[in-house]
């Protein structure tokens, strides 16, 4: 009887200093810092389309804007790492750019310095300095529910991102990546008549930043043509309407789309 309660006592005692150990010493969690590499040499090269709306010259029948289709690639290199004023590790990212050009392929021409621009990766942020301007793009740990003032870093109005999706397999144009994430910078629901504004971002590990846009346009509300005539939004008109989609019907704004067309380490 002494010997089996010995025998218990030791298993009991076994048993809490396991829990302990696990307590202590938790399983490591993936805190998703790959999504935001900082190697040196590391490339990503970017089909970019800047749509511009001119409201200053509106269509006098559609009373639509001309758009204004700006083309180019960009190509954002890791270059060095060098520390800031604050002795932290931050990456030099050197920005290329190539003109499109209806009569040579971009693979005819020369890279471009446009910028340079800096990063840094922290145990709980990514941040970029665009055109001088600190934004913090991510947050780490990549998880459900995480939420954070991009604009904690600068003086711009508080904008709360957000991760609407993380580690899914998605291909983007014709590249295939298992596990991209999606911030959502600011959505403003797509239900206001007059304008649209959406700004997000996605990143695949081991790559970075693989697609970004930024959509700021307005419009007026105007419904369905009917023999030629303009019905505005809430009109008496027996005739039938149906409101436009408001980016159908743009009367001026900014839309930019940026596309990954490859990626690498040279």
């Amino acid at each position: 009887m002494r010997n089996a309660f010995i025998g218990i006592c030791l298993f009991s005692f076994m048993v809490v200093g396991w829990v302990s150990c696990k307590k202590d010493n938790p399983v490591g969690i993936n805190m998703g810092y790959n999504y935001f590499p900082t190697d040196v040499g590391r490339y990503v090269i970017y089909d970019v389309d800047s749509i511009y709306y001119d409201n200053a010259n509106l269509n006098s029948h559609t009373h639509l804007a001309p758009a204004d289709t700006f083309k180019f690639q960009l190509k954002e290199k890791i270059e060095s790492i060098y520390s800031d004023n604050l002795n932290r590790p931050t990456v030099r990212l050197e920005r290329y750019v190539k003109l499109h050009n209806d009569s040579i392929a971009y693979s005819q021409m020369p890279w471009t310095l446009r910028n340079v621009w800096a990063e840094n990766r922290t145990a709980s942020t990514a941040e970029k300095v665009e055109e001088n301007m600190r934004y913090i793009k991510l947050a780490f740990p990549v998880k459900d529910n995480q939420t954070w003032n991009g604009n904690a870093q600068n003086n711009n109005q508080e904008m709360d991102y957000y991760y609407s999706y993380y580690d899914q397999s998605i291909k983007i144009r014709n590249i295939q990546f298992d596990s991209v994430l999606q911030v959502i910078q600011y959505d403003d629901g797509g239900n206001i008549i007059t304008e649209r504004q959406l700004y997000t971002e996605r990143y695949a590990r081991k790559v970075g930043l693989v697609s970004k846009e930024s959509i700021n346009i307005q419009s007026q509300p105007y419904a369905a043509w009917s023999n030629s005539v303009q019905y505005p939004y809430g009109s008496d008109s027996t005739t039938a309407f149906i409101l436009k989609p408001i980016m159908q019907r743009i009367t001026g704004g900014i839309h930019l789309i940026m596309w990954v067309n490859s990626y690498g380490v040279e």
